[in-house]
């Protein structure tokens, strides 16, 4: 679990996520393209002495070929 930091004068917003192995700095949000649109990746600590990242799980399509 991730400690947070309410921002100020936002009532109901969601928090942002303190990175919990240094403690000093916002997780950002990693992504790239797909296709025309651009997807999340996961989560990174953009302190150069941390090295913490959370990747979003993916969900692969079950396929059914070569069962028959």
């Amino acid at each position: 679990m991730t400690d947070t930091k309410r921002r100020q004068g936002q009532r109901g917003a969601i928090p942002k996520d303190i990175c919990p192995k240094c403690g000093k700095e916002y997780l950002k949000t990693a992504g790239g393209r797909d296709g025309r649109g651009w997807k999340r990746i996961g989560q990174y600590c953009p302190n150069s002495a941390c090295d913490y990242m959370i990747k979003d799980l993916v969900e692969l399509e079950d396929t059914d070929e070569g069962e028959e």
